[in-house]
């Protein structure tokens, strides 16, 4: 019985000291001043990209589109050229080529040896999430791999050419490209058959 009055009396106890703690921040809260005053926000007057787009003159209004308008998710500011080309080394302004250069990649092979497919398309992914990218069309998820995002899609176009293409004519890209490349890889097996020094007929 002894023990259970200790218990209740320890239990009464915290209930008081909780009670004196609230009633204390209570008054704190209604002695302290009305409103602190908000502290300032600094704003960048210049652009973010016109370290860029000092040298890079031919790039200095072609943020357009989506991307011209658009809030990286990662960090809720606004989309700059770094967010996609990552950061210039200081030896970039001697002709370095340390940011990721994105390509078409049926006509640029040099450019997806220097940066595969996958990093490029990596870039691509850090916004742009698998799901909703599936979700409007089943093919992504088949060229992820095989084909760099830029080899369909244009980065900072004012209206992005494959956004609401009607049906058949995406029907008409998908057979286009693999006409072409079907041509490619027969002239390819081609040249494979073909010994040195004989031409093919």
């Amino acid at each position: 019985m002894g023990d259970l009055t200790m218990d209740f009396l320890r239990l009464m106890l915290m209930a008081a000291m909780l009670l004196t703690s609230v009633q204390g921040q209570a008054a704190e809260q209604t002695t302290a001043p009305a409103a602190v005053p908000p502290t300032h926000e600094v704003e960048f007057l210049r652009s973010a990209d016109k370290a860029c787009t000092d040298c890079h003159k031919d790039q200095d209004d072609v943020m357009h589109g989506k991307h011209g308008k658009a809030t990286n998710p990662n960090n809720l500011k606004p989309v700059t050229c770094t967010n996609c080309h990552g950061q210039p080394s200081p030896k970039h302004r001697e002709g370095v080529k340390d940011v990721m250069r994105f390509s078409n990649s049926f006509s640029d092979k040099k450019s997806t040896e220097a940066y595969p497919i996958v990093e490029q398309n990596s870039v691509c992914m850090s916004c742009h999430e698998p799901k909703p990218l599936r979700e409007a069309l089943w093919a992504h998820d088949v060229h992820t791999t095989k084909l760099t995002c830029t080899s369909c899609h244009a980065l900072h176009p004012a209206k992005e050419p494959m956004v609401g293409i009607p049906e058949k004519s995406r029907i008409k890209l998908c057979v286009d490209c693999h006409s072409k490349q079907h041509e490619a890889a027969k002239v390819e097996a081609n040249q494979a058959k073909v010994a040195p020094g004989k031409e093919a007929s």
